[in-house]
This record gives C-alpha cells, sequence and structure tokens, in this order.
C-alpha cells in the first residue's frame, strides 16, 4: 500500500484516524489526529479513506521542476529543446536533503548540461541484490528527478551506477556509452559541508561529475580512471599547514537519556512498540547531530529492563552507522549506558 503526505488514513486496531503529515521510513509515517497529536504508526495497521488531493493533481501531469541555472530548462517546457551548440559535455548526478531535521530523505537527479539526448539506467546496488532507481530519457540541457532514497537505503547499499547511451547531437555522430559507479559513503550523506552551492538548484547539493569534456580541457572526464581521480581529488582537498598550529578544540561527548519518560510527557495510550520507536527516533536524531558537530562520543543511557531497547541500538550502531561502542563507565551509568566512539 502506498501512503502519501496529505493523505487521510484509518487506525487499523485502534479507533479514530488522521492525516499523514510525515513520511518516517519505508515501514512507518507521522499522523496527525483529530486534536492535532502527531504520532508515529506502522504503515500495516493504516487504511487510506482518501487520498490527498495534492498527490493526485501532481500525478496528473507531468513534472515541471525549476533551476537556478541559466543553462538548464525547465522539463517540458517546449517540445523542441534548447541548444547551447558549444560543443561542452558535462553530466551531473546530485542529492539533495529533503528533510533537514532528521536526514531521513535524499532526492535524486541527473543533470544533462550537454546537446545530447540521453538514455540513462539508474541503479542502486545493496548488501545482496540490485534495486532500479529509474530509466528513461534526458533530454539536452535539462535535469530530471529519478527518486528519493531514505536513511535506510544508504546505510544498506554499497554504490549507485548510472550506465548511459548518448544520441542526436548536433554535430557529434557517435559517442561511448558511459558507466560511472558512486561509492556510497553513508557517514557523508550527514556531513553538511559535503552539501555545496551550485548552477542547478537553489539548495545545496551533494554533486558528482560524471562526464565533462571540454576540447582543450585538459583535466576533462572522459574515462572511468578520471572520474575515480576526480574523486579522490575532491575528497582529499591540499592541507593547510597552518591548521596545524592552531589551537585544538576538546573532543565533545553527547550524552542522552532514552528513558521514556525523559521524552515524552505521557506513555498512556502508546504501545510497547510505539515506545521503542520513540527512542530509536531520538537515538537517530542524536547521531546525526553528533556526526554534523564531528563530536567524540555519544553515550546513550538506555537502562537495563529486558535489554530489547539496548539490543536495537547497538545492531544499528553496527549495522547502519558502522561505529564501534563498548559499555560506558560502570560508575557513572551502572549497567544501563552505551558508549559509540566515533
Amino acid at each position: 500500500m502506498t501512503i502519501n503526505i496529505g493523505d487521510k488514513v484509518r487506525f487499523l486496531n485502534d479507533v479514530g484516524g488522521g492525516v499523514v503529515v510525515q513520511i518516517i521510513s519505508k515501514s512507518q509515517v507521522m499522523v496527525k489526529d483529530n486534536d492535532d497529536f502527531e504520532y508515529p504508526f506502522p504503515i500495516n495497521e493504516l487504511v487510506v479513506v482518501e487520498k490527498s488531493a495534492q498527490i493526485v493533481k501532481e500525478n496528473s501531469s507531468k513534472p515541471n521542476i525549476e533551476t537556478s541555472s541559466t543553462i538548464i530548462n525547465s522539463i517540458g517546457k517546449s517540445e523542441k529543446p534548447e541548444l547551447k551548440n558549444d560543443n561542452i559535455t558535462e553530466l551531473v548526478f546530485a542529492f539533495i536533503n529533503k528533510s533537514e531535521i532528521d536526514d531521513s530523505q535524499f532526492e535524486c537527479y541527473l543533470i544533462n548540461d550537454s546537446d545530447y539526448y540521453i538514455f540513462y539506467h539508474v541503479v542502486i546496488r545493496g548488501e545482496n541484490a540490485y534495486e532500479k532507481i529509474d530509466a528513461e530519457v534526458i533530454e539536452p540541457n535539462t535535469k530530471i528527478l529519478l527518486g528519493n532514497i531514505d536513511r535506510e537505503q544508504i546505510n544498506s547499499s554499497k554504490e549507485l551506477i548510472v550506465q548511459m547511451l548518448f544520441y542526436n547531437h548536433p554535430y557529434q555522430t557517435l559517442h561511448e556509452l558511459v558507466e560511472r559507479k558512486i561509492k556510497i559513503v553513508p557517514l557523508k550523506f550527514f556531513q553538511s559541508h559535503n552539501f555545496v552551492e551550485n548552477a542547478y538548484f537553489d539548495e545545496k547539493a551533494y554533486l558528482f561529475v560524471l562526464l565533462k569534456e571540454v576540447q582543450g580541457l585538459g583535466n576533462s572526464i572522459k574515462n572511468d580512471d578520471d572520474f575515480e581521480r576526480y574523486i579522490a581529488e575532491k575528497e582529499s582537498p591540499e592541507e593547510d599547514l597552518s591548521k596545524r598550529f592552531k589551537q585544538r578544540k576538546d573532543a565533545v561527548t553527547i550524552e542522552v537519556d532514552l528513558h521514556i519518560n525523559q521524552l515524552v510527557d505521557s506513555v498512556i495510550g502508546m504501545s510497547n512498540a510505539e515506545i521503542i520507536q520513540k527512542q530509536m527516533d531520538v537515538f537517530h536524531k542524536t547521531m546525526t547531530e553528533a556526526i554534523a558537530t564531528k563530536a567524540a562520543k555519544v553515550i546513550l543511557i538506555h537502562g537495563i529492563g529486558n535489554g530489547t531497547l539496548k539490543e536495537k541500538l547497538r545492531e544499528s550502531i553496527t549495522q547502519q552507522y558502522k561505529l564501534a561502542f563498548e559499555d560506558a563507565s560502570f560508575r557513572e551509568y551502572g549497567f544501563g549506558a552505551t558508549m559509540v566512539i566515533l
């Protein structure tokens, strides 16, 4: 079942319903009830009673993606694309964070800054399988929204693969096929400095130049070796030697108490699953803030209880964030805390 923001839903295992106000993950959404209270609900426990009018309206027409760049036209703006006639080809892949609060949703764009028509095929490789993001034709000098990837996909994926076939250039008859592999490093999606100002969007974006061909330009990206060298140079800037002599800031340790009575005013009406989800939401938000602020350690106070929360936290630290952890100081926290080392 597909649920979108704005859909009116009814609770399957409870009385009442509300309106979907946020997509938390593939399996959970945030619902605002008739009293204007917001609660996380599993999608499989909801029934859509009325689809969002906004979504229906948007799906009835082709998307028109605006741009801040003078060289990139809106998709569907005209039947015959405008050509630059400058014999310059630049293809860019972009990620845009559309959920700045918790970094849970990223839009994927392909930018065709050239006079070629391009048939593209984009897939993402997970642990054991490939998943198609999109496959279509992009016109010259346009950008196109390919789809969204969420935190779960980023944490479980290895790389994103873009395959491109070029045709219908006004001057060039044939161009070799191009395939690029973008390595997915989860930590980099949650570091704000990787998202930069650019000519293609009003928002900051995490950009990868897939192909750059300019006559007479020595550092053009024309093959896989060029692409790998470009990525390596981008990720390894020249060291500012003066920084060696600046006073180093003390490492910061972030502490968060995940006992549910510290997170909500009352647990009345909350199921065990909802309590755990609330605690995990706060955990993810804390980890995102810790990574963004370059904290050294995070202390998670989870208590002893039946061990469910502790097990879920440590599983997420290992599998999603791929970080090390250990028991926090027994003198300070007893057996009820975990220390994450960033």
